[in-house]
């Protein structure tokens, strides 16, 4: 999962060359095509591609990813994400190559995400994903929860011999913990990766790509993803907090608001350690760990404190700062 903020770098494991060659290769295309590289993607490939008078995006994923990524996932993810006009055309998928309409526009900045503009936009994006996508989803049924994710990656770094066992093992008990407070949570359809490099704008509207980790998880983990992400305080938290409620979230177990904000740390600091470990590595490895490091010692810290959100029990003790309730 690409992270904020983010040393961005194509895969060194990767052949930007052999990329290039694959791309061209591909059935899809109606003439020839030229193939420029985009920076962006920490453990994928990403190109600019030009065929025919018309603009694609394609990316190429590595054969081999230690993350829990599924391509048959991934492929209905987008295709719906497309249907529900959440995320642009997809015009091709398969062998680890995605294509997907050029859409121009702007990649957001982490710093957008708490305008106050923005922020509710963001927040009628991820409610047209809660609604609209577990009807239009076709691929196979995954716990895409956050417990079940950091599962995954304890289970994958305690058993095999790498650099961060030991660090990782000195997560196991605020791994728990999350999950405990996170249990009973609504679950839906997430998208599971909410960052402002994975949203762009196109100045009428917000398209939201990279759909590798969607899947029936936790909703509350995309707001809280969204949070942790944006650098939200806890005066964002609670302006976040008030337009999900009058989105269709559920307000009533929000005091879990703070455990889904540790729980979206330890997923990414674990994302890291296990592409540093297992996955080819990336740029500025380092520099990313050390800032979901301290994005963990902040989470767990807030928990500790009781959140840093105001209490909110019901739907109605809660009013869009914003203007409105809807």
């Amino acid at each position: 999962m690409a992270r904020r903020p983010h040393p961005r770098s194509t895969n060194p494991g990767a052949s930007a060359d052999g990329a290039i060659e694959r791309i061209a290769a591909l059935p899809c295309w109606r003439g020839p095509v030229e193939v420029e590289p985009l920076s962006g993607g920490l453990s994928n490939l990403n190109f600019r591609v030009r065929c025919a008078g018309e603009r694609f995006v394609a990316r190429i994923g590595p054969a081999v990813t230690p993350h829990p990524i599924d391509r048959a996932a991934e492929i209905a993810a987008t295709r719906a994400a497309a249907e529900a006009g959440l995320c642009p055309e997809l015009v091709h998928a398969g062998a680890g190559a995605l294509v997907l309409r050029h859409v121009d526009g702007r990649t957001l900045a982490a710093g957008d995400l708490a305008d106050s503009g923005m922020l509710r936009r963001v927040a009628d994006l991820l409610a047209t994903c809660r609604a609209r996508m577990p009807a239009l989803y076709r691929g196979p049924a995954l716990d895409r929860s956050l417990p079940a994710i950091l599962s995954h990656y304890a289970g994958l770094l305690g058993a095999r011999p790498n650099r961060w066992r030991a660090a990782a093992r000195r997560l196991a008990a605020d791994i728990r913990d999350a999950g405990a407070r996170l249990a009973g949570q609504t679950r839906g359809f997430v998208h599971n990766d909410i960052h402002a490099g994975n949203i762009l704008d196109d100045g009428e509207r917000l398209w939201l790509v990279d759909w590798e980790y969607a899947g029936f998880g936790l909703p509350i983990g995309d707001l809280a993803s969204l949070a942790v992400n944006g650098g939200f305080d806890a005066t964002a938290d609670t302006a976040l907090l008030a337009l999900a409620a009058g989105r269709g979230f559920n307000v009533e177990l929000y005091p879990a608001f703070a455990a889904a904000r540790l729980a979206t740390a330890l997923r990414d600091l674990l994302w890291g350690y296990a592409q540093d470990a297992f996955g080819g590595g990336f740029e500025a490895s380092e520099a990313y760990i050390a800032v979901n490091e301290q994005r963990v010692r902040a989470a767990v810290q807030a928990l500790g404190e009781g959140g840093g959100v105001s209490p909110i029990t019901t739907a109605s003790s809660i009013r869009d700062p914003l203007g409105g309730n809807n």
